[in-house]
């Protein structure tokens, strides 16, 4: 087994991502996983599961008590790195290996992607538009496909009655509740989510998730119930009280590269999904209903609102792709390279 260590990219309690969900399968594969965060917190070191340990002291850790744990076990030590701005920051940890988890394609990464390839032992993609370039780009490297996938913690998949509670801050409607779980960013197609409020008449429409680089404008859209960043946990709740679910994202390079964990977190509750154009959700079918234009997303959400489809196959789909799979065939590449 390996020390895997995660460098400060988010915050182990932000939203559940890709690198606290890959770090909490390592863990519970029996690797010793360091996250360490990015906000700088003077406490020492906690253990959130056996093996997988939250870093808030970053500078006063790596000085002290990581070469203590490295000359202690003697283990190989794998740095995962989904950030490429921290190409050379990671070299403090003297790795034995580095991967490059490639996840977005974002423009301001790309000045720093080609160096942190090259240095990268291996490279693992989410997404096939991902998987492509840095097979192009970089054909000398190992590159492995790893989508997103759905966390089993989150119970989506339990459909006892019993296990249902309705948030007291969710609008009560007969008519169904149409709903958005993820960042407030600007790759959010607004001016859809607006139509939407306009004519899915006496249907509520519900954003939850953080600000991220763009701002809720209640102004705008008004009628619209934003809800904020929930715990994970609570999401369950959100997610089965919701009659159909949305990826409504505008088409971009950083769009066109992304395969959406929400995605897999609204199958497994058996919800239907309405997605725009995306590649990945185009790949999704027919678990996600993809639309072209503003018009037929539109047309999608009134069709599932009335017939919502098959359930058991989406959540069987969404089992079949759990973070605990992506992480068992990760498992040859941690002991390969």
């Amino acid at each position: 087994m390996s020390i895997i260590i995660f460098p400060p990219t988010i915050d182990w309690s932000w939203m559940k991502q890709r690198p606290q969900q890959l770090a909490k399968q390592f863990a519970r594969n029996g690797h010793i996983v360091c996250y360490c965060n990015k906000t700088f917190e003077d406490k020492p070191i906690e253990e959130v599961e056996e093996n997988l340990f939250v870093v808030f002291n970053h500078a006063k850790w790596i000085k002290s008590q990581f070469s203590e744990m490295r000359r202690r076990t003697m283990d190989k030590v794998i740095v995962w790195n989904s950030w490429p701005k921290l190409v050379d920051f990671i070299q403090q940890y003297n790795p034995d290996k580095v991967i490059y988890d490639c996840i977005d394609e974002f423009p301001q990464w790309l000045p720093y992607e080609e160096k942190m390839a090259q240095s990268a032992d291996a490279i693992v993609c989410s997404s096939q538009r991902l998987f492509n370039r840095m097979t192009r780009e970089h054909s000398n490297k190992r590159i492995e496909m790893a989508r997103n996938a759905y966390d089993t913690d989150l119970g989506l998949h339990i459909q006892s009655e019993s296990d249902h509670i309705y948030p007291i801050d969710l609008p009560k409607n007969g008519n169904g509740i149409v709903g958005y779980v993820g960042a407030w960013a600007p790759w959010i197609d607004e001016m859809l989510v607006k139509k939407m409020k306009d004519e899915l008449e006496g249907v509520e429409i519900v954003v939850i998730g953080p600000e991220f680089g763009r701002k809720f404008s209640e102004r705008k859209l008004e009628g619209v119930t934003y809800l904020g960043i929930k715990p994970h946990q609570e999401l369950k709740h959100y997610i089965h009280a919701f009659s159909v679910c949305l990826i409504p994202f505008q088409m971009t390079p950083t769009t066109r590269a992304t395969n959406p964990v929400k995605a897999y977190e609204y199958l497994s509750a058996g919800k239907p999904v309405i997605s725009t154009n995306l590649p990945e959700c185009r790949l999704l079918a027919p678990y996600v209903d993809v639309a072209n234009t503003r018009k037929q997303f539109i047309k999608l959400v009134k069709k599932r609102l009335v017939h919502p489809g098959n359930a058991q196959g989406r959540i069987r789909f969404a089992l079949e792709n759990s973070w605990e799979n992506r992480a068992k065939k990760l498992e040859s590449l941690l002991n390969e390279i």
